[in-house]
């Protein structure tokens, strides 16, 4: 962090100067710059400026532009040296004479406190000429790391110079160092250089220069000398002359910092090399390569590479990569690099640009659409890159839950620096470095308002995906549709079934159970039962007071009597029951003619599960036909001119308003916008939803959302206004549109691009009149059925492709396409019985019923009274037997007794008493008649014998 917040405020000095849109085949001999822990320094060859940019707060307000005196030199290369004064700034240099195209090493201070002052201050100048032989193609320069030589590595020479006495240490011819009698020349193409030695790769020229072979030279530097040498690549490369400089054969090279792999990038190739080093600084040699390589993906892949500030980060220039909007090359970043890695299994942990540090609002040159990479640079884990424009992108490395992702420009518009700003919201990110944060695992979230080592634990209960900015609970974002299954006509819709089947319950709860009309024919059978038992017992007793009453209600019962025609009160009771039943169906039918239609009328007793309703329905798939008469339905062109807006919901994102665009994709040409867009965020800024009008029902729309944000789920809604218009015989009613579709993917984020489509099909309910006064009714309403295309969730891309691409797209795109289907569903609905027929056949009913119980009536009396009256008769008879046997008893005993009155008459018991009893004789139609009077007389005394006397007192009271 000691680089990372002071960029911005030191660079004060006029870059505009410095670079102009220099864009030939030998652009790479015009800007160069080279990186300390302290400066920048650029220099043009064309403007003859150098520039000085401070990039630590030691040298604060230390920056400045000046010019080139010497205007015959062509600068090759720079190398800054560490500061050892304040404010001034050691570098050296590597140039061409352009007059006698000598070679020149220059030694270059510069006190920026006198930079801008108006004295006019001068760098101080060291030049040294080293060779004078000839134009070099190749020359290459470089410093060890303890700054105590430079060396320079040529076409024809090897130089090296004494940084620390200011003099020349060695200088020898490069072709001297042959290894092979059958290469005739070598050309370098990458320098670098250890502490103790160094990697040179180039090329050496077969049979007549129409081959050549690739290899890495390792030489020891104190002395110069090679110690080992490689061929890289198995295969010769077919060609020219590969003498001559074109940027094209470009080989990059870097060494890591502890010298144990070197990376040899050969952009024609399309691969990077990776040469694992053994031994020691006295004798290093190389034990085993290792290619990384994407030749369907990529094009220029190693144009340029570098290792960051470890041995195992390496930075790959891809000059040309299809992962990007506004960059046509990208930098690859790759960690972990070991030596058992398989051929082709390497994947960047992450890619600059990516969609947290863009580079748009850097100005493109008029020949081309995007950026385009040259070299890069690194220091200290910061990060450099050289545009072919000659712009230049610094990128300072970033502590722990920051990223370098602000891009502002210094002095107008060639130098841009990314500044560290907190982690976007959902992502962290846990250690220091120049590249993006990484995503929240699912569970976790970051709202990205300061800086996050780490995310923070999201409620369980809530909807906390990957990347998640908050937690979100998703019943506020339901799916909810209006088109249904149509039902399909009742098993059974003969209205005369129907009655008969409501008089049994559905529903066997307490609640429905008495509403049914078989609960209240048995409590007025109970009733009518209760009233029969009554009548009975006053019958029986006969008792005075209320037995008028009795022959009332027999005579009220009577002349209700629907079964017997007014013969029997029974049959009153028997007509309460029937009258039950029959108010039971007339309410019945009430509710039944009310049910129709499905629309408006709920079921005769839904709550009870009688779903029963007066309508059949059907229904089929059609063409939009016209009729006899060439016309078509009024509802198809009210369904046709529908407008429509759509609206989506992105969940659980930070994405603002105006990171969105909506366009209008077309067959042919540009995409057009579709400007009115209205946009809402919630309270909580965690979810967005924007809307726009449809041009069309077969449009195809893209909404791009641009910016680092992920989207953890999409909600899509269509909406369309209402309409009615009247007939004379028909009324079109043209439903409102409104349904949300949601998708969301567990523990995973909304893929990158994402397809959907909309199917739109018309269904029209066509519902016939009840009555005959009434209107048909044309129902019309659209069913959108929203599904996606492909996959919702790129994970499975992610896992198998590289992390890195997840970041890697600077845009999130939802593209819909809209398709209206030819046919139509037509869904009829007629009603089973209208009110005529339902009267009637309502009446027709009850008087079946009247009928069903005066045939239960006839047969009891035609069949079942006969036999009981029988079994009746049969019962008397023998009780009449009986009868008459007791009395032949009875007349014995009575004859015997009247002899004994006699004689006590004679006796003249003056005390005696007599009392009469009328015996009755009960006959067979069970009536009661006296008979005689019967005189019996007690004595005072007992008469004898009594044994007589109480056996015949039993008879008697029979």
């Amino acid at each position: 962090m000691e680089v990372a917040f002071l960029l911005l405020p030191l660079l004060i000095f006029e870059w505009k100067t410095l670079a102009i849109k220099y864009e030939s085949a030998d652009d790479s001999h015009d800007l160069k710059v080279a990186l300390s822990d302290e400066f920048i320094v650029g220099v043009s060859n064309l403007r003859k400026i150098y520039n000085f940019y401070s990039v630590s707060n030691i040298t604060q307000n230390s920056s400045c532009t000046t010019n080139n005196p010497h205007s015959e030199l062509n600068i090759y290369g720079l190398s800054v040296l560490k500061m050892k004064q304040n404010h001034v700034v050691s570098f050296v240099q590597l140039a061409e004479n352009k007059t006698s195209k000598s070679t020149v090493f220059s030694r270059i201070t510069m006190n920026l406190t006198t930079c801008d002052s108006d004295s006019g201050s001068q760098p101080v100048f060291q030049h040294l000429t080293v060779w004078t032989k000839g134009r070099q193609e190749h020359m290459f320069l470089k410093v060890d790391r303890r700054e105590n030589f430079a060396y320079i590595f040529a076409d024809s020479f090897i130089f090296s110079y004494d940084l620390l006495l200011n003099q020349i240490d060695q200088i020898d011819r490069t072709n001297f160092i042959m290894f092979d009698s059958s290469y005739e020349s070598f050309t370098p193409y990458a320098f670098d250089i250890k502490n103790d030695w160094a990697a040179v790769a180039g090329s050496h020229s077969i049979q007549n220069q129409s081959r050549s072979k690739q290899c890495l030279y390792i030489l020891g530097l104190q002395p110069l000398r090679v110690i080992n040498v490689s061929t890289i690549g198995s295969n010769d490369l077919q060609g020219p002359d590969r003498a001559t400089y074109n940027q094209d054969y470009d080989i990059s090279l870097s060494i890591n910092p502890s010298g144990t792999a070197i990376a040899i990038g050969e952009a024609q190739l399309n691969k990077v090399t990776i040469a694992y080093m053994n031994g020691d600084d006295t004798f290093p040699f190389v034990s085993k390569f290792h290619e990384i390589s994407e030749p369907e993906n990529w094009t220029g892949f190693g144009r340029s590479v570098i290792w960051l500030n470890d041995d195992e980060t390496l930075a790959i220039l891809v000059l040309k990569s299809r992962n990007h909007i506004s960059s046509k090359s990208e930098i690859q970043v790759y960690e972990n690099i070991s030596h058992n890695r398989t051929r082709g299994s390497i994947i960047p942990n992450f890619v600059i640009p990516n969609n947290q540090q863009t580079l748009n609002n850097i100005q493109r040159s008029k020949s081309s659409r995007k950026h385009s990479f040259h070299r890069i640079r690194a220091r200290s884990n910061s990060l450099l890159i050289l545009l072919k424009n000659a712009d230049v992108v610094f990128i300072p490395s970033a502590d722990a839950g920051l990223c370098s992702m602000e891009l502002s420009s210094v002095n107008f518009r060639n130098l841009y620096i990314l500044q560290p700003r907190p982690c976007v919201s959902g992502s962290y990110k846990n250690a220091s470095g120049p590249g993006p944060c990484t995503i929240c695992p699912p569970g976790t979230k970051n709202p990205g308002n300061y800086p996050a080592t780490v995310c923070q634990p999201c409620n369980s209960s809530t909807f906390c995906p990957l990347g998640a900015t908050n937690d979100v609970d998703l019943t506020n974002f339901r799916s909810y549709i209006q088109t249904f299954s149509y039902p399909d006509s009742p098993i059974i819709d003969d209205y005369d079934d129907l009655l008969l089947l409501n008089f049994f319950p559905t529903n066997m709860k307490a609640s429905c159970l008495v509403l049914t009309p078989l609960f209240w024919t048995a409590v007025a059978t109970i009733l009518c039962l209760i009233m029969w038992f009554t009548m009975f017992l006053i019958k029986r007793r006969r008792p005075t007071v209320i037995n008028s009453y009795r022959q009332r209600a027999k005579s009220v019962l009577k002349h209700n009597d629907l079964i017997g025609e007014g013969e029997r009160w029974i049959g009153g009771l028997a007509s309460i029951i029937i009258f039950t039943i029959i108010i039971h169906c007339a309410i019945f039918s009430f509710f039944y003619f009310q049910s129709y239609p499905i629309e408006t009328a709920e079921a005769v007793d839904k709550v009870c599960d009688n779903t029963q309703r007066n309508s059949k329905f059907d229904n089929a798939l059609q063409l939009p036909l016209p009729g006899n008469d060439g016309t078509y339905w009024k509802i198809f062109d009210m369904l046709n001119k529908q407008p429509f807006t759509m609206t989506l919901h992105l969940i659980n994102t930070r994405v603002q308003c105006g990171d969105i665009t909506v366009e209008r994709n077309r067959h042919t040409g540009t995409p057009l916008s579709i400007g009115e867009t209205i946009c809402a965020l919630s309270p909580i800024n965690d979810s967005i939803s924007f809307s726009f009008a449809l041009p069309t029902h077969t449009s195809t729309v893209r909404a791009s959302i641009n910016g680092p944000y992920f989207i953890g789920a999409l909600r899509l809604c269509l909406y369309g206004e209402p309409d009615a218009e009247m007939e004379e015989s028909a009324l079109h009613q043209l439903r409102e549109l409104d349904i949300c579709t949601l998708f969301h993917t567990n523990n995973q984020t909304i893929g990158l691009s994402t397809g959907f489509t909309v199917r739109l099909i018309k269904v029209i309910n066509v519902t016939k009149p009840l009555r005959r006064s009434d209107r048909t009714y044309y129902d019309g309403i659209w069913a959108p059925f929203i599904t996606y295309t492909d996959v919702l969730s790129d994970e499975a891309y992610f896992a198998e492709k590289g992390e890195y691409l997840r970041y890697a797209s600077e845009q999130t795109t939802i593209n819909i396409e809209f398709r209206e289907e030819i046919y139509f569903v037509q869904n009829n609905q007629s009603p089973i019985i209208r009110r005529g027929a339902l009267f009637f056949r309502t009446i027709l009913f009850s008087f079946s019923l009247i009928e069903i119980f005066a045939m239960a009536f006839l047969l009891y009396k035609l069949w079942f009274h006969p036999i009981h009256r029988r079994i009746l008769t049969s019962r008397d008879d023998l009780v009449d037997d009986e009868l008459q046997m007791n009395q032949a008893q009875h007349d014995s005993h009575v004859s015997s007794l009247s002899k004994h009155q006699t004689l006590a008459r004679k006796r003249g018991n003056m005390n005696g008493r007599c009392w009469n009893r009328q015996k009755s004789h009960r006959t067979k139609d069970n009536r009661e008649h006296p008979t005689k009077l019967e005189t019996i007389e007690y004595l005072d005394e007992p008469l004898t014998p009594p044994s007589l006397l109480t056996t015949s007192s039993n008879p008697i009271e029979h």
